[in-house]
């Protein structure tokens, strides 16, 4: 197998290399910032150490750590690499003149990948003399525990891109999707960006406190988005089915929806007053512990979700 290589070795990027070391591959990291890929190095030995993690073991533990290489140049890096993930700021000249370095210095055969969250990439490709290669891979934080990938090639990727993007994703244990055309923020950060609009909105409406919106979600919403998404669980709401569903309900759906503020300002006094609610419940000093403690919940929810799915494979 062939090395891969990240660049960038933030939050987003550290997970990632532990999602691709996982998988046996030799990883190599670079930063611009050699004190930042120290610091990674660091975090990313915590987080194979975390509670989390201790499914890993130790042994496993150390093998990922040793698959992880350190670079001090950028063509150190990527020399040899079959797969390159950007993993940036989410600045678009910063990742323009990223991508030209990084399309000048490596094959035509290299896949060039973004974690971009939200910036289409076409915005950094297009002047690209290798654009057929270049394609978005959105994670959700961290990747290493959450497996979903939006795969987003850009109006000039390869379909050979996206199909080798699509399996290397699908072969490290990643759910990867195919978001069939761009569009800015891709599919989930549209999702949960309109929902958390609506949020600010009641809330700064005063009609519902930051921790009672967090409640709708967390005893609420996400116990049966965790195994069923928004059309299955209409789709269940009613013995007709989706149609069934839309059949009682459209007229009351689209009374609502056209009430929606999905689009309501976030100010920043709105920001402030959502912050300090936060900041009652988990102070900014104890958020490194409530990561944590997420992603024990994160992995100990995917344990649940198997082993139902192992239930249910084994069932029919």
């Amino acid at each position: 197998m062939m090395p891969i290589a990240c660049v960038g070795t933030g939050t987003v990027g550290r997970s990632w290399a532990i999602a691709f070391a996982r998988s046996g591959r030799e990883v190599r990291l670079w930063d611009p910032n050699p004190p930042s890929v120290d610091r990674a190095m660091e975090q990313i030995a915590d987080a194979l150490r975390a509670p989390a993690d201790k499914s890993l073991g130790d042994e496993a533990g150390a093998q990922i750590l040793g698959r992880l290489r350190v670079c001090s140049t950028l063509d150190e890096a990527i020399a040899g690499c079959e797969h390159i993930q950007e993993s940036a700021p989410e600045r678009l000249e910063l990742k323009r003149a990223l991508f030209a370095t990084l399309d000048e210095a490596t094959p035509i055969g290299v896949v060039l990948a973004s974690s971009t969250s939200a910036l289409r990439g076409s915005l950094f490709a297009e002047h690209l003399v290798g654009r057929g290669r270049v394609i978005v891979a959105h994670p959700v934080n961290p990747p290493h525990l959450v497996p979903l990938v939006e795969v987003c090639p850009t109006p000039w990727t390869d379909r050979a891109t996206t199909d080798r993007t699509h399996a290397l994703m699908t072969e490290i244990g990643q759910t990867p999707i195919h978001v069939a055309q761009e569009v800015t923020g891709f599919v989930l950060n549209r999702l949960q960006w309109a929902l958390l609009g609506e949020a600010l909105h009641l809330v700064d409406a005063a009609i519902c406190s930051p921790a009672d919106i967090d409640k709708v979600l967390t005893d609420g919403l996400a116990l049966r988005w965790a195994f069923a998404g928004p059309f299955e669980v209409g789709h269940l709401n009613d013995v007709a089915g989706f149609r069934g569903y839309f059949a009682n309900l459209g007229s009351s759906i689209d009374q609502v929806r056209q009430d929606l503020c999905v689009r309501h300002p976030a100010t920043p006094e709105l920001i402030d007053r959502v912050h300090a609610a936060l900041c009652a419940r988990i102070p900014e000093g104890e958020i490194p512990n409530r990561q944590v403690w997420r992603d024990e919940e994160i992995l100990a929810l995917r344990r649940h979700l198997n082993k139902r799915a192992f239930r249910e494979t084994n069932r029919k």
